[in-house]
Order: C-alpha cells, then sequence, then structure tokens
C-alpha cells in the first residue's frame, strides 16, 4: 500500500514538472524580447537557405521596425535563393522600409539571396563569398519513358493547349518551349530592372555578369554588385558611424526553441525539394 502512494507521489510530481516545463517555455516564447530595448540598438537578423516564403522574416522585421531605440537593421545572408515571389516580397519590403538596412553575405547570397540583398542600403562580403547567380530557372521532369516502359498510361482532358504544359508523362513541343522562355525572360528582366533600381549599376554592364554565373564577392565588389569587403560586424561598425548613433548596440534576437525549430527545418526544407520542380525560381542549382 505504501509502496502505491510513493508511486502515485512521484507521478504527480512528474506530471506537475512537465506541465512547469512547458508553461515556462510558452512564456518564453511569447514573451517579447524587445523590452529589453532600452538602448540605442542595430538588429541582426539572418535569412538562411532557400527562400520559399517571405513571412517569417519581414515579420521579424515588422516587430522592431517601429521602436524608436532601433536604428537599423543588419541582414546577415546564407542563402542560394528561391521563389520568386517570396524574394520579391521581402526585397519590396526593405526597399519601403523607413530605417536603414545592410546586407552582409556569409558563404553564399547568391540569385534571390542575392536579390534580396540589392535592397539593402549597402552589401557587404567576404572576398571569397559566392554570390552573382543572376537569373531565373523552372524545372520539369519528364518520366515518359519510364511511364512507357512500366505501362503507365496517363490521360489529361484540358480546357486548352497549353493547360498540361510541362506535364511529366509527355515531351514539352517546341511551341510550349518557347511560351515558358517568355515568361521566364519577363520575370528575368524584373530582376535586373529591380538591381538597376536599386545599386544604380548600369545596366549593360550588368547583363554581362547577369547570365547565371557564380561570382566571389572579390568579383562582384569589381563591377559593383557590392558595396565593401567585410562581415556582419564592419557592416555594424559603418552603420554606426553613417547614422551617427556610436552609442548603438548589435541586438540579436534570442532563438526560442532551438532544436525543435531545426527539426522542422528539416522536415520542412525535405518537403521542399519536392515541390521544387513547379513555379519561378531565383536559385543557384548545387
Amino acid at each position: 500500500m505504501k509502496k502505491k502512494y510513493l508511486t502515485f507521489i512521484f507521478k504527480t510530481i512528474f506530471v506537475l514538472l512537465i506541465i512547469a516545463f512547458f508553461v515556462q517555455a510558452f512564456l518564453l516564447y511569447f514573451k517579447d524580447d524587445t523590452e529589453t530595448l532600452s538602448k540605442n540598438q542595430i538588429v541582426l537578423l539572418e535569412l538562411n537557405g532557400v527562400i520559399l516564403q517571405s513571412e517569417s522574416l519581414i515579420d521579424k522585421m515588422k516587430k522592431y521596425a517601429d521602436k524608436p531605440n532601433v536604428k537599423g537593421f543588419i541582414l546577415k545572408i546564407n542563402s542560394p535563393g528561391g521563389g520568386v515571389a517570396p524574394s520579391q516580397e521581402i526585397y519590396d519590403y526593405i526597399r519601403n522600409l523607413k530605417k536603414p538596412v545592410y546586407a552582409a553575405i556569409s558563404s553564399l547570397g547568391a540569385s534571390g539571396g542575392y536579390y534580396v540583398a540589392a535592397a539593402c542600403d549597402k552589401i557587404y562580403a567576404m572576398p571569397g563569398s559566392i554570390t552573382g547567380s543572376i537569373g531565373v530557372i523552372m524545372k520539369f521532369t519528364n518520366l515518359k519513358e519510364l511511364y512507357d516502359k512500366i505501362g503507365i498510361k496517363s490521360v489529361a482532358i484540358t480546357s486548352g493547349k497549353f493547360k498540361d504544359i510541362g506535364s511529366s508523362s509527355r515531351n514539352m513541343t517546341d511551341e510550349e518551349k518557347k511560351l515558358l522562355k517568355a515568361s521566364i525572360m519577363d520575370v528575368y528582366n524584373q530582376f535586373i530592372n529591380d538591381i538597376v533600381l536599386s545599386r544604380k549599376i548600369n545596366k549593360q554592364t550588368l547583363k554581362k555578369y547577369a547570365d547565371g554565373r557564380i561570382l566571389t564577392g572579390n568579383q562582384a565588389k569589381k563591377i559593383g554588385l557590392i558595396d565593401k569587403l567585410g562581415t556582419y560586424n564592419d557592416a555594424f561598425k559603418d552603420m554606426k558611424r553613417k547614422y551617427h548613433v556610436k552609442d548603438a548596440m548589435l541586438f540579436i534576437p534570442k532563438a526560442k526553441f532551438n532544436s525543435l525549430e531545426k527539426l522542422f527545418g528539416k522536415i520542412q526544407l525535405f518537403e521542399n525539394k519536392l515541390n521544387l520542380n513547379s513555379g519561378f525560381y531565383y536559385l543557384l542549382e548545387m
């Protein structure tokens, strides 16, 4: 009887400890860390991995943008690019932000990653950083031979001859390729025009290098795609000087539920890779 009673007590204590843990975690997650911004701050945010949505970064920037003690942002980029639409959404938000944003390309800031960087007031990169890869890609998988081999027949009933364009069960026609090429070039020209608008680089000079090739930070500096060789710390120091906030501290928001976020991030990345065959991408293929 005594043993059962002790077991009940231990189980009750264990359950209460678990509840207390989750309550504390819940409160930590929803705690507004902007209350720590009692002094002038420059906020460091990161853009990592393939860009397939814009909300997480934009929401973070919105959280700090209206805080009077936040004097600017440093955006540390390590991305091969991603979807056209989310890259453009981030670009537009940064371009219209009333506070300065400096980009610091880490190992990689290519294609859509560079597109986002181009919206910033200044771009920093290391001499050996990978950038450039300015261009658009759209991928399709042709499984016709496999389907024929194993006896799978696909039937598509469409409202127009282009409705099943890119179907994996048949070869693409020349007319379809021409149609897609025209759309890709339209999206490509949007990329070019936005870089020219934000970087004030000569359009003809840009087009010489905007053929999908990668560039080192050193090469990018020579043609005007970046402003300065350096790290996010260099960007931070220069922003303080430029905007006369020498007392500003570098504020790095704390990551919450880091292990869980990494796990879900890997699951999301796997799902995203399965879906990369549809749509336009500003993406460096690696």
